[in-house]
Parts: structure tokens; C-alpha cells; sequence
């Protein structure tokens, strides 16, 4: 993912934090410190189930990574999808990153939050969530859909006229146009709407 559109990005972390806290709920795991690599398949999944809730932002991430080689040999296993899905957005630094957001003084604490986030996991998430939609659209969540759709828009917005494109305008065949309208698709099919995030294009 490149340099993304920073209110997007701001309103994405928001939702996404808020949808998850149930997930992340940050209760001790000791046995959950070892390496997951050294397990078997079976033991890598279950311990990549119980990590989510252990709120051990570098756990998830190298959970992350022993799932996602998992789904090479496996890429049609929709659990798996959505387990990698879950364990990106929780590896990325999200819910680190967000106890330091001062919505007071965005401008001054977005670009710090930002750097402490992995865009590349929060952007593997959607990918995953995408792969299990494919394959079983009732499988994923409104939750999953949603914090899909806001990360797809805020790639649109990334990739909409340096970044900073107005989406309102936007037109089949420009940049960013192919995205945002995947983005429409998933925020609707979580519940939301692209007008609640300040998007409101005819073309759509």
C-alpha cells in the first residue's frame, strides 16, 4: 500500500478498532509465547486462534506470518482466510497506535500514529477477507466486510490523484475507480453506507 489518504486512513483505524475490541481483549496468554512455527499445522491454527485475544500486537504478526504460509498450500479454506484476515489487522499495530490518536490535534498526531501501523498487513487483511468472499460470501462478517470496505477506500483514495483524489468525482476508468467501487460493495454489505464517510458519488 502506498502513502494513504490520511483522514481515510484516520476513519478506518477508528472503525476498525471499534469492531474488534471484542476480539482483542487482551487476556494473558503464557503458553502462547512460544514459536508457532515449531508447531504442527493443527497446533499453529489453535494457537493462532487463542493469540487473538492475548492483544500481543508482535505474537499476532508472527502468527500472521505462519497462517498466511499455511493458506499457500491451502489458499480454498475460507476459516483460514478470515483467521489470517484477523491476525494482520491485530499484527499491524492498530490497537497500539490507537491509544495514542489525540482527536483534539489530528494534525500533529496522525503521521506519528501512522508510522507505528504495518500498511502492508492492514492491506493483507482486506486481501484476505477478499479471498474468503470469493469463496463463501456468507462467511464473512458485516465487521469484516466493513473494516474491508473502509481499507479499500482508503487505498482508493491512495491511488485517486496522488492521494488525495476527490472520490465524489471520480469516474469509471480513472484511477482509483476499480477500488472504490469494491470499497462501495463491502461497506454496503456491512452495513454501511460510502455518504456516512463523507463519499457521495452519482457514478456509483
Amino acid at each position: 500500500m502506498k502513502k494513504i489518504s490520511i483522514l481515510i486512513m484516520v476513519l478506518a483505524i477508528l472503525f476498525v478498532y471499534t469492531s474488534c475490541q471484542q476480539i482483542f481483549t487482551y487476556s494473558a496468554l503464557e503458553w502462547a509465547q512460544r514459536d508457532p512455527s515449531d508447531l504442527p499445522p493443527a497446533q499453529q491454527i489453535s494457537y493462532a486462534e487463542s493469540i487473538l485475544s492475548s492483544g500481543d500486537t508482535e505474537a499476532m504478526a508472527d502468527a500472521y506470518a505462519v497462517i498466511d504460509d499455511l493458506l499457500e498450500d491451502d489458499p480454498d479454506n475460507v476459516d483460514l482466510q478470515l483467521l489470517a484476515a484477523d491476525l494482520a489487522i491485530g499484527g499491524s499495530g492498530i490497537t497500539d497506535a490507537i491509544a495514542d490518536l489525540d482527536l483534539e490535534n489530528l494534525d500533529t498526531s496522525v503521521e506519528d500514529i501512522l508510522a507505528g501501523i504495518d500498511l502492508d498487513l492492514v492491506a493483507a487483511s482486506a486481501e484476505h477477507v477478499e479471498a474468503a468472499a470469493a469463496l463463501d460470501p456468507n462467511a464473512v462478517s458485516p465487521e469484516q466486510y466493513l473494516n474491508t470496505g473502509l481499507i479499500l477506500l482508503a487505498q482508493a483514495a491512495d491511488e485517486a490523484v496522488d492521494g488525495f483524489g476527490d472520490l465524489s468525482t471520480i469516474n469509471t476508468g480513472d484511477l482509483g475507480w476499480d477500488t472504490l467501487v469494491k470499497a462501495n460493495n463491502f461497506i454496503n454489505l456491512g452495513g454501511g453506507n460510502l455518504a456516512d464517510f463523507g463519499v457521495d458519488n452519482p457514478n456509483l
